[in-house]
């Protein structure tokens, strides 16, 4: 246990990192714009009737400083793989297609025009509004006719075919992990802790991969306050050889892949990140054993940054 909880110095980074009120209502106007324009049966996209729904840091309360973007989940009213059985004349649409149709489907809004991007590459239809929008068009799993269970099913150009995809089980289960019985609630903070050092050190990762690998890592690591979780997050990292790591199979926490492979988090990137955490994490440990509270202060300053982490 840390001799000095600095409870409310925490308290006053934790709300230094969070995006501000201004940008949570940009989210929210561009996301229900956007919406409504998908969801239009009168609109280009009607033919596959999108139903459209969140995922990413902005759902799940994860986001930090400026929201970065907004993630909607676009499930088309198609299935596959394909059943082979549908009525003479009924048109498919095959990946091309969909994206063509959602594209065109939020340009109907003049102020969309011109900017949104996508290319035969792309996983997602980027729109570059006041806080930018990725749309990743989605289609129901063969069987499937309740577009509240998951798996659905997603166009991965890397690999060329379609694969199992989930945001709600996914958001579900870090949701549970962050149950006050498993984590003490600690286990959301500590991936928003995590994006600010990838932030603050420039690292080279995403926070998807953020959160399967804090969901990888025991519950019992994220209890206590943050001068406790904090270092034992990173220790837990930073205590296992990168190469071992890589060597494990980190799943999503759904399940359906590993993270450390070359599609995902690749040896080089994961490598930074995972050396930028062994020095944070001596950095954090000094912090936690110092009997000198200036000293705990100046540790925290120097791994979280002065202009977040306050000295009160």
């Amino acid at each position: 246990m840390a001799y000095f909880a600095l409870t409310d110095n925490f308290r006053a980074f934790f709300g230094n990192i969070n995006p501000s009120q201004t940008k949570v209502t940009a989210a929210a106007r561009e996301h229900g714009r956007i919406k409504e324009l998908l969801e239009d049966s009168n609109g280009p996209a009607g033919v596959i009737s999108p139903e459209c729904f969140l995922q990413g840091s902005y759902k799940q309360d994860t986001a930090i400083h400026d929201i970065n973007d907004v993630d909607i989940v676009a499930l088309c009213t198609l299935w596959q793989p394909s059943s082979g059985s549908s009525s003479p004349g009924t048109k498919s649409y095959g990946r091309d297609e969909i994206f063509r149709l959602i594209a065109a489907a939020v340009g109907v809004d003049s102020r969309y025009r011109g900017k949104i991007t996508y290319t035969s590459n792309s996983m997602c239809v980027k729109v570059e509004a006041d806080t930018r929008v990725e749309i990743l068009p989605v289609v129901y799993k063969s069987g499937t006719y309740d577009s509240t269970v998951e798996p659905f099913r997603l166009y991965r150009p890397a690999i060329g075919q379609w694969e199992d995809g989930y945001a709600r089980y996914h958001q579900k289960r870090l949701s549970e992990k962050n149950s006050a019985n498993r984590t003490g609630g600690n286990f959301i903070p500590a991936i928003k802790v995590l994006k600010h050092l990838r932030t603050r050190y420039g690292l080279d990762s995403i926070s998807f991969h953020i959160e399967c690998l804090l969901h990888y890592l025991p519950d019992a690591t994220f209890l206590g306050s943050a001068s406790d979780y904090i270092p034992a997050v990173l220790a837990a990292i930073a205590n296992t050889p990168a190469d071992t790591w890589y060597a494990k199979f980190v799943h999503t926490p759904c399940g359906e892949r590993d993270i450390f492979t070359s599609s995902e988090w690749n040896s080089m990137n994961w490598k930074n990140f995972h050396k930028m955490m062994q020095t944070l994490s001596s950095l954090a440990a000094s912090a936690s054993n110092t009997v000198s509270r200036e000293q705990a202060i100046h540790f925290w300053q120097t791994i979280l940054g002065d202009d977040y982490f306050p000295h009160l």
